[in-house]
């Protein structure tokens, strides 16, 4: 050790199998630049404690072999300076998602099964492979698939896929390395190749986990979506899928719901509507859930309460509005998603307004996002944006309190597709005796809901198999009254776990804008 140390302070989470005993290590290390998470732990291996257990081999980032949780997130202990973390207390814990074997090996043979049920080679005619000739190929078909192909099976996407929780699920990047060969002008492997995926791959939620942590930057998350939209094209989608399609077709909304029924929520409600009004301060995108679903419809009167209380000149888009398309792209229907999008835009041109603000994550970040929305050059803001805008200005007052334990949970949509972290933690942290907690796993590392990508509808997994369970257990074990949220479909899956746990007596999941509505 010398002056330019500094003392980073492990703490490590380890398994003793002979004694079936979980335990915690701390020890110091002194680090000084340039040191990698794997350096320190062999560190603490020759000058602490030898018995600690932990897999590495190349130390170059292509093993896959050394990842491990950091202070909450997963990565390559070979791939990642200590001193580059910004923190001098690190949280050393094993990959989720997997049997633990020792301290911080885990077995992922449960990861590397998933690759059996796919064909990892060519697929072409036997008489054609057995021709002395090259598949030859262009620079740009190999371009189409090149960045799948860096995979290095590290199993970090699977570490931290919500959906890897039921077994059936292939998992990230077994997906993403079977489209790789779809992508691949020299395979003729389509049909079968969809065939593997046609019972699991709509347990993907696109959370974007898998493309968030991956040390690579594949982007399995994407790689899926274009793997539904082929299955959508071929026609191998279940019922359940199609159900949702046909409703979006004939209703403009998933939920099967006339179209005239979608401002009843607001009938005798003070609120100013398209085509009556064409131009407002604000206009909100409400949104299909909010629209129809009883549940949900609480959330955008409290909406509609809390900006009438502040005075915000705001207006709906009222029975022109259809669903935005989120759930309808992320399975795999572009086409359908197109026309939604295309009706949407329309009457946004219509519109004059300094920002059209939602409720719902999934609208944001379709139209942040996606082609065509993200062309238009509109403000587009979730909520929370503006209503923390309007707390840090002064303009919103709180003068009510509520006395309760509250955990947020992170919309996927909202947090790691969109980075905000922030806004909503402000909104309850201002909100008088409030006690507010954070969940073990938070921001970029919040656990899904399960509700993305359309399985608020087409859910048919056991209880156990729920992303939305394994959530309200891990709320239930920081024991918290409330769980806050800022997406209807969280609210909705969130709420159906605790019903499924009976603890409707210990905990209520509620939206942010159901508390402003009662602080206010």
């Amino acid at each position: 050790m010398n002056s330019e140390d500094e003392i980073v302070d492990f703490e490590i989470h380890r398994f003793n199998p002979q004694k079936k005993e979980h335990y915690l290590s701390t020890y110091k290390v002194p680090v000084r630049k340039g040191m990698t998470l794997l350096n320190a732990l062999m560190y603490i291996k020759d000058n602490f404690d030898g018995t600690l257990g932990f897999r590495h081999s190349c130390r170059m980032g292509i093993c896959g072999s050394c990842g491990v949780m950091v202070n909450g997130k997963p990565m390559l202990a070979c791939y990642t300076q200590v001193l580059h973390l910004n923190s001098n207390r690190l949280v050393i814990e094993p990959l989720q998602n997997m049997p633990l074997i020792k301290d911080l090996i885990v077995d992922i043979q449960p990861f590397i099964d998933t690759y059996k049920k796919i064909r990892n080679v060519l697929i072409k005619p036997e008489e054609t492979l057995k021709k002395l000739e090259e598949f030859i190929q262009t620079p740009l078909e190999l371009k189409k698939y090149w960045d799948l192909s860096l995979c290095i099976k590290c199993s970090i996407c699977y570490s931290v896929c919500p959906a890897a929780i039921d077994e059936k699920f292939l998992g990230p990047a077994t997906c993403a390395t079977n489209y790789r060969f779809i992508s691949d002008s020299r395979d003729e492997g389509l049909s079968e190749r969809l065939k593997t995926l046609d019972d699991n791959i709509w347990l993907c939620t696109s959370c974007n986990s898998c493309t968030l942590f991956c040390p690579k930057e594949v982007d399995s998350s994407s790689s899926i979506i274009d793997e539904r939209s082929l299955m959508v094209e071929t026609g191998g989608i279940p019922k359940t899928v199609k159900d949702v399609l046909e409703s979006v077709v004939k209703y403009h909304n998933p939920m099967g719901m006339h179209p005239r029924k979608r401002m009843e929520w607001a009938k005798d409600l003070p609120v100013k509507m398209f085509p009556n009004v064409t131009k407002a301060e604000v206009l909100c995108f409400i949104g299909c859930a909010p629209a129809y679903d009883p549940r949900s419809q609480a959330i955008a009167k409290s909406m509609v309460s809390v900006f009438s209380n502040l005075s915000i000149d705001f207006a709906l888009l009222g029975s022109e509005e259809r669903c935005s398309g989120d759930h309808i792209l992320r399975l795999g229907e572009r086409g359908l998603f197109e026309m939604l999008a295309e009706h949407n835009i329309s009457i946004f041109k219509e519109f004059e307004s300094e920002r059209i603000l939602t409720i719902c994550p999934h609208c944001l970040n379709t139209f942040k996002k996606d082609k065509p929305y993200n062309t238009l050059g509109l403000n587009f803001q979730h909520y929370t944006e503006f209503l923390a805008e309007k707390l840090k200005n002064g303009e919103l007052s709180l003068p009510k309190s509520i006395n309760k334990k509250v955990a947020y949970h992170d919309p996927c949509f909202l947090g790691k597709r969109n980075e905000i972290y922030e806004a909503p933690r402000q909104i309850l942290k201002s909100i008088n005796k409030l006690e507010f907690v954070e969940l073990k796993r938070n921001r970029e590392n919040s656990f899904c809901c399960g509700g993305g990508a359309g399985r608020t509808w087409t859910e048919d997994a056991a209880p156990e198999n729920r992303p939305s369970v394994e959530r309200v257990k891990e709320a239930l074990n920081a024991g918290v009254e409330v769980i806050a949220t800022a997406c209807p479909f969280c609210v909705t899956t969130l709420e159906d776990a605790v019903k499924v746990l009976d603890l409707e007596d210990k905990i209520t999941v509620k939206d942010i804008l159901e508390l402003l509505m009662e602080a206010t």
